[in-house]
């Protein structure tokens, strides 16, 4: 997996009036035009069964974000009980998170006040900024002995739930992939954290490792919240 964002092919557009449900828009011309003519394929069930493919899509997002954000805490947890016990890892990890900077809302009711754009473009932004942290996670953790099969396997997971994430989100508000870009390229700081991360010295190597590990619980939760209350938007709207 490229250690970059890249673009993906898009099928469904955004709107920030209307939100995702634009299509639905679409769709109910459609049937309206359809009325009145010999168009079998445009009965009231074409409606009714896209109304519940959209439904399901956001359903299975928000389990996949629970997910996300679970496995990404429980990773930490095992982490921090194996390697960081005794030591003060923790003093400076919140201060040192590389997504900092985007200042994205953590409370449930602050990201409840923003509209479905911002919520869509935070989601990508914070996922956008994990892609290049979580390549070499990965491929440092391969590179440590006495990292088990599992838990290698359980950090992969995660980075594969991420992409599956930023395909989801990509394919449902297409017009925001720019604005998320544009704003990781103007942050102030991004994740500088590579030399750390391969360091001979073990202490600072561990302390990079937990502080990855640490900001990826926090801002994974952050990506669940966003998608949970985008699907219940969803859910309700449509």
């Amino acid at each position: 997996m490229a250690p970059a964002p890249s673009f993906r092919g898009h099928q469904w557009t955004y709107n920030p009036v209307r939100g995702s449900c634009l299509l639905l828009l679409l769709v109910m011309s459609n049937l309206l035009l359809c009325q009145g003519n010999s168009c079998p394929s445009c009965g009231p069930d074409v409606f009714v069964t896209f109304l519940k493919s959209l439904t399901d899509l956001f359903i299975d997002a928000s389990w996949l974000s629970h997910d996300f954000y679970n496995l990404s805490t429980i990773m930490f947890h095992k982490f921090d009980e194996k390697y960081a016990q005794g030591k003060l890892y923790y003093i400076n990890a919140t201060k040192s998170c590389h997504t900092n900077s985007f200042h994205a809302p953590e409370e449930r009711h602050k990201a409840q006040q923003m509209n479905n754009e911002d919520l869509s473009k935070w989601t990508l932004v914070l996922l956008y900024s994990w892609n290049k942290p979580l390549y070499h996670l990965v491929t440092e953790l391969q590179s440590m002995k006495e990292v088990s099969e599992a838990f290698l396997s359980s950090t992969i997971e995660i980075e594969n739930m991420s992409d599956k994430l930023q395909i989801f989100i990509e394919s449902q508000f297409s017009k925001i992939i720019v604005s998320a870009l544009k704003t990781i390229h103007e942050a102030p700081s991004s994740w500088s954290g590579l030399p750390s991360l391969m360091s001979s010295d073990e202490d600072r190597r561990l302390s990079e490792f937990y502080n990855l590990f640490h900001c990826l619980r926090r801002d994974s939760g952050k990506v669940d919240t966003y998608i949970k209350i985008l699907a219940c938007r969803i859910c309700k709207t449509c």
